[in-house]
Formats: C-alpha cells, sequence, structure tokens
C-alpha cells in the first residue's frame, strides 16, 4: 500500500541500482577466488629447493688491526759536549749519510792533557807491577832481608860480648884465695882474684864495680867473681846497644815491604791501582772519542743549527716503524719477529709487510682498558714517508688443515652448533659441529660426522606463488670474528681475514 504524504501528492520509492551491481561483482570475484585456490590446493606441492656449499680444507686466520704513524726506526740526536767548540760540520741539512759517516768534529785542549797525563800515570803502574812481579826483584829482596838478619846477628853477638867483657869469673872449679877490694882501680892485665892457685887478670882498665865472692868462698868453674866498669865499655855497650836497634828497625821495616806475604799484598795493590787508573784513561779517551761524531746508522740529517745552543743536528734513520696500541686481551699473542700486513691510505695499491720489533712491557690505561704499543719495522720503506698513516694487520690466532664452512650454514641450539647437510633424495639431516674460529664470512669447524665430500645447507628456495624467494639459513654472529673453545668464546679482536 503507497502511503499518501500530507500535501495529498502521491510518493514513489527508487531502487539503488549501482550499490546491487557493486556487490554482484564482489561476489563473483570471491567465488572465482576460492575456486582457483581450491583447484591449486589440489595440485601437489613443489618440491623445495636449497643452497648449499662445499666444505673447504684450509687455513682461516684471526687478525688484529690497528692504526699508527710512520716513524723513525731511530733518532739520534748530537749535541755540543761540554766545555768543547766545534771544530768541523761535515753534513749539510737534508743530506742522506751511511753510517760511520764522520758528522762533526769538536775541539777540547784541557781533556787532552788529562788524557795525556793520565797514560803517564798508567804506565808508571805498568812498570811498578812488573817490578813487584818479576822473580828477580824478589830474590834481591830475599837477599837484602838475610843480610839485615845476619847484620843483626853480629850486632847481638857483639852487644853481648862487651856486656860479658866487664865480668869476671872463676876459670875452673875451687876456692878463692885471694880477691881485690871493691872500688879499687885496676889497669889491664893486672892479677884481681887466685882460684885454687891459677890467677884471674884484668881484661881492660877500669874498676871494680862489685864482689861477688869473698876470700875462702868455694865457687865453680864459670861462676862471677867480679865485675868491672870504665868509661870506654860503657861508650861501647851504648854504640853497641844502638847499632843492634838500628839494624833491627831495618829489619823490621824490611820485613814489612819485603816478605814474601807482603810482596803479594803490594802487587795485589799495585794490579788494583793500575786497573783504576786504566779505567779512568779509558773512560777519558771515550770521551775524547766522542769529539768525533760518527753516524751510529744510516739516515738523513732533518735538522740542523750552528748558530747558537747546544743541540747541533738530529739524523732520522732510513728504516721506518710504525707504532700501534694492542689491547690487553690480545697482546699476548703478539710476539718479537712475528711477520704483520700494512696498507697505507696514501699507497693504496701497495702491498706492504713488516715484522713485529718490539713490545712494551708497561701498557697505557684509559677508559678501563690497557693497551700496549708495539713497534713494527717496516720491511721495505721506499716511498713511504714520515708522518704517514698505516693500518697494521697481526695475525692473533690461526687454524690450519681445517674444515671451512660459509658462516651462513651455522645453527645454533642453546650452547650447541651444527649444520644442515643435504642428502640424498633432498633430505637434509643435521650434524654438531665444534667451532674453532670465525671471521666475517666463515667458519672453521670440527667434527667427526662432517667429511669434505659433504655440501652444507646455506639458505632455502621457497616457490609459493610462481616466484622463487631466498629464506637465509644459519644465524648472525655479530660483528667481527669469535674463537670459539667448547661451544663458546669470547670476542676476537677486530676485522678478521680468512685464507684457505
Amino acid at each position: 500500500m503507497i502511503e499518501q504524504p500530507a500535501s495529498g501528492r502521491a510518493f514513489r520509492r527508487k531502487i539503488p541500482y549501482p550499490r546491487v551491481f557493486m556487490l554482484a561483482g564482489g561476489t563473483i570475484l570471491v567465488l572465482a577466488a576460492l575456486s582457483y585456490y581450491v583447484l591449486r590446493g589440489s595440485q601437489p606441492p613443489a618440491p623445495t629447493k636449497y643452497m648449499t656449499a662445499p666444505i673447504r680444507i684450509g687455513s682461516l686466520s684471526e687478525t688484529d688491526s690497528a692504526t699508527g704513524e710512520v716513524v723513525p726506526a731511530n733518532t739520534f740526536t748530537v749535541s755540543v759536549p761540554a766545555n768543547a767548540t766545534l771544530q768541523q760540520l761535515n753534513v749539510h741539512y737534508g743530506e742522506q749519510v751511511s753510517s760511520g759517516t764522520i758528522l762533526a768534529t769538536f775541539s777540547d785542549p784541557a781533556l787532552a792533557s788529562e788524557v795525556a797525563s793520565q797514560q803517564a800515570t798508567v804506565l808508571n803502574d805498568q812498570n811498578h807491577v812488573s817490578e813487584l812481579a818479576s822473580p828477580t826483584y824478589t830474590a834481591s829482596q830475599n837477599a837484602a832481608l838475610a843480610e839485615l838478619q845476619d847484620n843483626l846477628s853480629q850486632a847481638q853477638a857483639q852487644l853481648t860480648a862487651d856486656k860479658s867483657s866487664g865480668t869476671l869469673t872463676a876459670p875452673q872449679t875451687g876456692t878463692v884465695s885471694q880477691i881485690i877490694p871493691l872500688g879499687s882501680t885496676v889497669s889491664q892485665g893486672q892479677t884481681l882474684a887466685i882460684v885454687s892457685g891459677h890467677k884471674v887478670t884484668a881484661p881492660i882498665s877500669g874498676t871494680v864495680q862489685h864482689i861477688d865472692v869473698n876470700t875462702g868462698a868455694s865457687v865453680n868453674a864459670g861462676s862471677p867473681l867480679l865485675s868491672l866498669s870504665s868509661p870506654q865499655l860503657t861508650a861501647k855497650i851504648l854504640g853497641d846497644e844502638s847499632q843492634v836497634a838500628n839494624i833491627q828497625s831495618q829489619l823490621d821495616k824490611a820485613e814489612l815491604q819485603d816478605s814474601p806475604s807482603q810482596l803479594s799484598t803490594q802487587l795485589a795493590q799495585a794490579k788494583a791501582q793500575l786497573q783504576r787508573d786504566q779505567q779512568t784513561l779509558t773512560q777519558e779517551q771515550q770521551t775524547l772519542a766522542g769529539l768525533t761524531v760518527k753516524a751510529p746508522f744510516s739516515g738523513q740529517v732533518v735538522s740542523l743549527n750552528t748558530s747558537s745552543g747546544t743541540k747541533l743536528l738530529t739524523l732520522d734513520s732510513a728504516s721506518l716503524m710504525v707504532t700501534v696500541p694492542i689491547s690487553e686481551t690480545q697482546i699476548n699473542a703478539v710476539h718479537t719477529s712475528q711477520k704483520v700486513s700494512l696498507s697505507l691510505p696514501a699507497l693504496p695499491h701497495q702491498s706492504l709487510s713488516g715484522q713485529v720489533q718490539s713490545i712494551a712491557p708497561v701498557g697505557n690505561y684509559s677508559n678501563g682498558v690497557s693497551t700496549y704499543p708495539v713497534n713494527i719495522a717496516l720491511s721495505d720503506p721506499k716511498g713511504i714517508r714520515y708522518g704517514m698513516t698505516a693500518q697494521v694487520s697481526i695475525v692473533i690466532h690461526s687454524v690450519q688443515h681445517a674444515m671451512l664452512v660459509p658462516l651462513a650454514a651455522i645453527h645454533q641450539r642453546g650452547s650447541h652448533n651444527f649444520v644442515e647437510i643435504l642428502g640424498s633424495n633432498n633430505q637434509i639431516s643435521r650434524v654438531p659441529v665444534h667451532m674453532v674460529l670465525t671471521n666475517t664470512t666463515t667458519a672453521a669447524v670440527k667434527s667427526r660426522k662432517l667429511s669434505s665430500q659433504d655440501r652444507v645447507v646455506t639458505a632455502t628456495l621457497t616457490s609459493t606463488s610462481g616466484k622463487l624467494h631466498l629464506k637465509t639459513k644459519g644465524r648472525a654472529l655479530g660483528k667481527g670474528k669469535k674463537r670459539f673453545k667448547g661451544g663458546k668464546g669470547p670476542k676476537g679482536g677486530k676485522g678478521g681475514k680468512g685464507g684457505i
């Protein structure tokens, strides 16, 4: 029933034909798509395709790279010695000189005089040592000692004889029948006592100084009877005693200086003094020789100053080196004479080499990390200038005759690593591997179940819509490289190189 509007005019409903057509078209498209997929699903799926790579046998290296500045391997500075003046300069600025070339000579008259004086002192020392060590000298000294000892014995005997000449003794055993009184003045040959009929006469003129027995006493032969004194005898005894003392002093001095033990001591002392004087002479001669300065190595004169100051010139060696910092985690793998490779931005097309010359024993600590300066000697410095930048690559670790696979073929599950091997009939099998060393593209692995004839899967190729899509296998190991020991390992150095 059609309603009438209030105005009385009739109203007709309009049908939306464009919307109907759109809904119908969409329905048809959906049905067509469903039909396509149903028909397609009824077809068998295409076999999966894989990208593989062979297992190579070769070597792999881990390197540490660092940057340094090219500098002279050696620098030699010539300064004007103290109290010396420049006598002759034999080089000019920029000159290339060979090792041993005389660079400059200096003069020092005072030093030359000291050297001549010290040479005379050394000569005297040598003569003294030769004299003390001479058998003839030793024999003469021994003869002199023997002569002094004989003279002393004679003097002592004479002193004893003179002292006993004033003492009279009994010529035999018997009874004293007569003896001269005390204080009597007697002359030589006068009878002084009688013992059992035997006379005792005065040997010298003098005065009876002491009586030892009385008349009627019994005495034995040699017993003292009396003593005489005289000024002449006293003077002679004093002279004898003085002579004995003088000879004894000479003998003591000779024994102190010329006895075998003392001669040995004197010889040792003379040799020690000669050695000291020779050392002084050597030092002075070296200082004098230093006034003629020779180039210790081949190089170039890079500075020259003759106007003022003590620094005269500087010589840089022709050999060059690069000093690079190596981290504390890698320094133990670096050793002297180790071969390294270098590259210079200034010489991009040249392949350079060198070797480790020295390693600093103490590192430089900064920002929680210690680095050790390593000096690299350049093997062929041709075309290289001071101050150029050099990139140094040092092999830190390497493996030989290892199985090498692309890094993309490595899978990891927890702490274990494995690769997938493509077998017959397009079958995939997993093989556990032990990671030895890696760089940015390649891994060196060990596995008893892996052989060089196998091919490892690096990616899967799928075809879901008629086009091939690459599905990457494996895993990323991060930037740089890692060295593995067991399942995991610490990060290596900067950059890396591999080789077969």
